[in-house]
């Protein structure tokens, strides 16, 4: 460790010097907030790579955060809460507050939100650095003179080290035809943002180690591999975990892209990644499978990872596929289906082992209840079948209900039929209709602790397609509800593990959660009403597509075209009076600035076929 008399030679502003004072203020009592202002993030990162390394020869745990991209202030706060919790102790570097709030929201108003909140920041039993930039940090004291009273330790970080040219970045020369806006265009590849990968919800990922070893192997020598396995195993947490790691370590610099399968289009879903995050300008005409293989030609320098999620159907997805010969392009496949396709690599994924099970507890409940019903503990994780999805619900549950015991969840478990002699006797029977029934018995439970609004919110969620929804299309489901009460109950429904934040102010549904939702929907009677609620939200969102939908429109409505669907598919006999055809009309206009107008018009009702 650097020790403070060596800090006499050091340069005020240097990144000796800062990491200096954050390493002596690193080995203080256990909770504080330390601010460092900096101009440089080449500066900020090289002191944080060497902070994390000087912290672990002492052996002190050092963990990033990075923010939430363009949220609104509550998602923000509720993220940085959420990923404090599962810190128990040490150094955490926080980053990312310059684009973390949502544009539409007045600084003041996502700085109050902090400053309303900062003992509560305060009081985890962490160490905190929070990074702000030179501009951001003006405009912040600007707007909130006190900010400076926060933190216990203040630094400015001056040094601006060299930056890397494009070519140490990974990118060709050739991407750029002229100087004239070189600096800016660098700046964009500083922090490239080429993936749209969904945060994880989990505190802490275990037990797949050995298989996160196997999928690099594979995909060293093939570029295609499916992991199978039943569902809430874990399957989609694994692709997430293996592609946030391969996406820090840097090997696929030429992007990272998710993919939806169920119920969604794929190809529409490279398009719009093509065109967000690549910043392709994509060819007007032209049916989908030549627009996808466009992109697939025009994509990005260096080696892609593609996963597409929760696949049922092989040949819904190979048009759309990389050209095999390329072999830059990865492509990971989730699926719970057995022999998806003969030729492609298959990793199978089970069950989480016994440990691993209760360390995932572990990683959730950490006030010691664990430890001291260690028995109980593991009676508990037999219960659930070691079924990482159910396990995760538990957990979550155990951490708000503080009060509970370990055997009391298990009688209550046992009451939903749920019994360990069971699985113990057929651990291999059955194993979809036990994981429904296993995941069904946990969410039962949660379900009891929920207000009546929020489980009146989560039943109208069950609605939407299986695909991302956004808070927007939320409130529209509810247009007489205030805002904010809308997103207390949906902040109580992320908590509990029934909805996933996916950031960004998107969220989506686990299929056994919503397959749970929707019968418990069939119970009450507003289903009806909710539906209706339902297609006039799409109704109201299909008016809003234009006739002749340009590019723009066409990026701007896509990720809402998959609940679209589910009005015109499922739900289409609770779309009343002049909502009847909009969301049909919608759909072909959308298809038609597509390019797919003569493919999907087919599936429309005759009589409305000529009203777009």
């Amino acid at each position: 460790m650097v020790h403070q008399l060596d800090q006499v030679n050091l340069f005020s502003g240097s990144v000796d010097h800062t990491l200096a004072r954050l390493l002596l203020w690193s080995q203080r009592p256990t909770r504080g907030l330390a601010r460092v202002e900096f101009y440089s993030e080449f500066s900020r990162q090289k002191v944080t790579a060497n902070l994390s390394q000087e912290l672990q020869k002492e052996g002190i745990t050092f963990t990033e955060i990075r923010l939430l991209l363009w949220a609104k202030p509550s998602y923000v706060l509720n993220f940085l809460v959420e990923k404090l919790k599962a810190i128990e102790s040490g150094v955490v570097s926080i980053s990312g507050f310059e684009t973390a709030f949502d544009q539409e929201y007045n600084l003041l108003d996502a700085l109050r939100i902090l400053n309303f909140n900062r003992e509560r920041l305060a009081d985890f039993n962490c160490r905190q650095i929070w990074w702000m930039s030179d501009k951001f940090q003006d405009r912040a004291i600007y707007f909130m003179p006190d900010l400076n009273s926060w933190f216990s330790l203040r630094l400015s970080l001056k040094e601006d080290t060299e930056k890397p040219t494009i070519n140490q970045l990974g990118i060709i020369n050739s991407v750029f035809s002229d100087n004239t806006n070189i600096d800016i265009k660098i700046n964009q590849f500083v922090n490239p943002i080429f993936h749209n990968l969904p945060n994880s919800g989990v505190a802490k990922f275990v037990g797949r180690e050995a298989i996160l070893v196997q999928m690099n192997q594979v995909l060293e020598t093939d570029s295609r591999l499916v992991l199978q396995g039943m569902g809430g195993c874990g399957k989609t947490e694994l692709a997430l975990q293996y592609a946030w790691q391969q996406w820090h370590q840097e090997n696929y610099s030429g992007g990272v892209c998710w993919l939806n399968a169920l119920n969604s289009d794929i190809g529409l879903q490279i398009l719009s990644f093509a065109s967000s995050r690549l910043s392709l300008e994509l060819p007007e005409t032209g049916i989908l499978a030549e627009r996808v293989a466009f992109c697939w030609q025009h994509w990005l320098p260096g080696k892609v990872l593609i996963i597409i999620d929760d696949l049922r159907d092989y040949g819904l997805i190979e048009p759309y596929l990389p050209p095999i010969t390329e072999n830059r392009f990865h492509v990971m496949i989730t699926t719970r289906f057995n022999y998806l396709r003969y030729t492609v690599k298959t990793l199978n994924l089970d069950v989480l082992s016994p440990e691993s099970a209760l360390d995932l507890l572990s990683s959730y409940v950490t006030d010691r209840r664990i430890d001291e019903q260690i028995d109980q503990a593991k009676l508990l994780c037999q219960d659930l079948g070691y079924l990482a999805l159910a396990l995760e619900l538990v957990a979550r549950l155990l951490r708000e209900e503080k009060h509970w015991t370990i055997q009391q969840i298990r009688e209550k478990l046992s009451g939903q039929g749920l019994t360990d002699q069971e699985l113990v006797k057929k651990p291999k029977f059955n194993l979809e209709s036990t994981t429904e029934r296993v995941v069904k018995a946990v969410l039962y439970l949660s379900w009891q602790e929920l207000e009546s609004n929020t489980q009146k919110l989560a039943m109208y969620l069950s609605l939407f397609a299986l695909a991302p929804f956004s808070k927007t299309l939320i409130d529209g489901l509810f247009p007489e509800e205030d805002s904010e009460d809308i997103q207390r109950c949906l902040d109580d429904l992320v908590s509990l593990h029934f909805v996933n934040d996916l950031g960004d102010n998107f969220y989506n549904l686990h299929t056994l959660i919503r397959h749970y939702l929707r019968d418990k929907l069939e119970e009450y009677q507003f289903k009806n009403e909710a539906k209706r609620a339902y297609c006039k939200a799409m109704a109201d969102i299909a008016r809003r597509i234009p006739q002749t939908p340009v590019l723009d429109d066409i990026g701007n409505f896509e990720p809402l075209i998959d609940h679209l669907k589910i009005a015109t598919e499922e739900l289409n006999q609770w779309l009343e009076d002049d909502n009847l055809a909009w969301p049909f009309i919608g759909l072909g206009r959308f298809y038609k600035g597509q390019g797919l107008y003569r493919v999907h018009l087919v599936s429309l009702p005759e009589p409305l076929l000529s009203m777009n």
